[in-house]
């Protein structure tokens, strides 16, 4: 059972750790991939030094995805200066070729902009833009229906739509589990979700597993 986004290290869990570049270390136990990312919340007018260090770690083999950062109307600072931020990690994960884990709060709308613009890009380049998964998602399916349609996918945590857990898992579209910063193990989200889904664990772990789809490696 992967947990795709934690900041916490369980032991014999394999995990997508969230760690601040600042605070990254040589080595890592086996089964623990990182994340690295400058966080909405975090961005300050000196934002362009944590970005400068993420290019320099970013293409550690350990490092498997940029993130969490993205957009937060509610906790972050001016949505100008975040915008900045997050652009300029949207080109870092393009360069390094790895996928994003995406916070976002009640800006959704630029967002979509913001992957619109990637698209265009790439459409240009010929190239494929590299997938954005929004982590601990809660909106409803017609949200959820529309990220999808851009290229996004969707990580759940312990608080959920259910209806949209429900026509993602009918779909047979990827998505994937976390505990986010809540200190237990990501077995308790796996059969919280089992129970909801009146399934079986074994039905939908390996969907849920970003190494079997996300990752590929």
């Amino acid at each position: 059972m992967f947990n795709f986004h934690t900041y916490y290290i369980i032991e014999g869990e394999p995990c997508l750790l969230n760690v601040d570049v600042a605070d990254l270390l040589p080595t890592y136990p086996e089964g623990v991939r990182l994340s690295i990312g400058l966080h909405p919340w975090k961005v300050t007018e000196s934002w362009q030094e944590a970005v400068t260090l993420m290019r320099e770690v970013a293409k550690r083999e350990d490092v498997w995805a940029i993130g969490e950062c993205g957009l937060d109307k509610v906790k972050g600072g001016a949505l100008p200066v975040q915008m900045e931020a997050f652009r300029a990690q949207i080109s870092l994960a393009e360069e390094v070729q790895k996928p994003m884990v995406i916070h976002c709060v009640r800006a959704f709308d630029e967002l979509l902009m913001l992957r619109r613009e990637l698209e265009s890009s790439c459409r240009r380049e010929g190239r494929v833009a590299q997938p954005w998964v929004i982590h601990g998602f809660r909106g409803k399916p017609e949200q959820a229906k529309q990220l999808m349609t851009k290229g996004m996918l969707l990580s759940f945590g312990h608080q959920y739509n259910l209806d949209t857990l429900r026509v993602i898992f009918t779909s047979s579209r990827p998505f994937f589990l976390e505990t986010d910063d809540l200190r237990l193990s990501v077995r308790q989200i796996y059969e919280q979700v089992a129970h909801h889904l009146d399934v079986d664990v074994a039905h939908f772990s390996r969907l849920c597993d970003p190494r079997q789809t996300l990752f590929s490696r």
